[in-house]
């Protein structure tokens, strides 16, 4: 059940609550009245079920069976007490352990990941005309749903892009084999981006508040999910005129019962964007310490705070030559994507645009983001709602098994395991706006994932899938990456 999001997120909260209850008490009554026999049930028996929601020994449930029919999950129990009716298909989770489905609240389907994907950052069109890669985006879309749910993950918000960003939450919904998609469309922005506007752009510079409420009312037609604000500042730029802008923005969003989104990098940014009437901020405070000041504003607008720490440094790895696939990557990523995230060999350096022939004669690995780090467990520690997020599509960070990559920064940031996996379901499913995600109760949709080990006693686990339900549909992650193996033309 999908639920029009509302621009403050304590009232999420507490519709999930209400709503959640009312469909558990409605599925109990159900199976309380079904018979028996239930060829359409799918039951997952002698499973380790982890509820993120919970803490400490709490979140660990041993040796469970969880029942599903439909889109829904039925019944959860122990193995011992829970009946199995006949005919139900069955899988052996003795040693496995199941999660809820994993929400990555931060993607651009526009985007690849490879090289030649922000044209705007490093214009390598001599070697691959951007709009070849645009198009190649939009045809591979299928392929691309697919390394999302082999990655485990059920659920994707995209933040941005071309009008034809609501085609692709289209097309996941009509797919069998696509996550979930929210979706906004293009960025109200504080600058231009030519070299991504192919006729539709992403990205559109915005002078004037009245300019933004015009933009905003582009997009409510095509139903978004939400509004985004590209909240670029730059020395000696009018804050308060831009400040002004972004106001215009959410109050139109909130007038049509939606929640503005804003990419805000900087301290002073940030805390002008919350003044404005952010909900959901994209990106860590980079630059410096979160303060007092920072912290009440968010507190007082319940917003969601997405610290997405990997994505720079993707950047400075490809741009370097220094990008290395992780061992789950290599399983799960789109292989032309990995394949591209290097430059042709013996391409003539006089092809190259000046940023990245410096990078490349002297490269560096990239340091960790140890502001954005601090800053994302000193807002974790204040009770502010964190939500896992991973800017992919953007150069360096490929669809899918990022997650893996930035839930590890996520914890080495001092978030424990269960955090992290809470940020990634529970607080996830606030920012798809659906009232019942995320965790793993009778009547809540069945997007599951059934793991391999522990990620309790190591994250990486979380890449070790070996069944993923998304809306109650059963998927092996190597039945799903099968299409991506097997040769193909441009």
């Amino acid at each position: 059940m999908t639920v029009r999001p509302v621009p403050v997120g304590l009232r999420v909260r507490n519709c999930l609550t209400r709503l959640s209850l009312t469909v558990a008490l409605v599925a109990a009554c159900v199976l309380a009245c079904a018979g028996a026999s239930a060829a359409g049930v799918t039951a997952i028996v002698g499973a380790t079920v982890l509820h993120p929601e919970l803490e400490g020994e709490a979140a660990v449930a041993r040796d469970n069976t969880i029942l599903i029919e439909g889109n829904r999950i039925t019944t959860l129990g122990p193995a011992t007490r829970t009946r199995i009716p006949r005919g139900a298909t069955v899988i052996d989770a003795h040693g496995k352990w199941v999660i809820p489905g994993l929400i990555d609240s931060h993607v651009h389907f526009f985007q690849s990941g490879d090289l030649y994907t922000r044209p705007d950052v490093v214009d390598l069109n001599s070697l691959v005309p951007y709009a070849a890669e645009v198009r190649r985006n939009q045809a591979w879309l299928p392929q691309t749903f697919r390394v999302y749910l082999a990655s485990g993950v059920t659920s994707a918000a995209d933040v941005g892009g071309p009008f034809w960003n609501f085609e692709v939450r289209d097309a996941a919904r009509a797919s069998v084999a696509a996550p979930r998609v929210a979706t906004t469309g293009p960025l109200i922005s504080m600058i231009a981006r030519p070299q991504l506007d192919l006729g539709d752009p992403p990205i559109i510079r915005i002078e004037s508040p009245q300019a933004a409420r015009e933009l905003v009312a582009r997009e409510l037609p095509r139903k978004p999910d939400y509004i985004k604000v590209w909240y670029i500042h730059q020395p000696g730029e009018d804050l308060a005129a831009q400040e002004a802008i972004v106001r215009a923005t959410a109050d139109a969003a909130h007038a049509a019962g939606l929640r503005l989104a804003v990419h805000a990098t900087e301290l002073v940014v940030a805390k002008s964007a919350l003044r404005a009437g952010a909900d959901y901020l994209v990106h860590s405070v980079q630059d410096e310490p979160v303060d007092e000041e920072f912290i009440a504003l968010a507190r007082a607008r319940h917003i969601l705070y997405c610290p997405t720490l990997f994505v720079v440094s993707g950047y400075g790895y490809a741009l370097s030559g220094l990008w290395q696939p992780t061992e789950a990557e290599q399983r799960l990523a789109d292989p032309e994507v990995l394949a591209r995230l290097h430059l042709p060999e013996g391409t003539p350096t006089d092809k190259l645009p000046e940023r990245m022939r410096k990078l490349l004669a002297e490269p560096r690995a990239p340091a960790l983001p140890q502001v954005a780090m601090q800053n994302l467990l000193k807002v974790w520690n204040a009770g502010i709602t964190v939500v896992m997020g991973t800017d992919a599509g953007n150069i360096g960070t490929v669809h899918g098994p990022s997650v893996f990559r930035e839930m590890d920064f996520m914890q080495r940031s001092g978030l424990t395991p269960l955090q992290v996996l809470r940020s990634a379901t529970v607080n996830g499913a606030l920012t798809m706006g659906v009232t019942d995600l995320g965790t793993i109760a009778p009547g809540k949709l069945a997007d599951l994932v059934v793991l391999d080990a522990d990620p309790l006693a190591d994250l990486a686990n979380l890449s070790r899938a070996s069944y993923v339900f998304r809306d109650g549909r059963t998927f092996r992650p190597a039945e799903l990456m099968k299409p991506l193996r097997e040769p193909r033309g441009t």
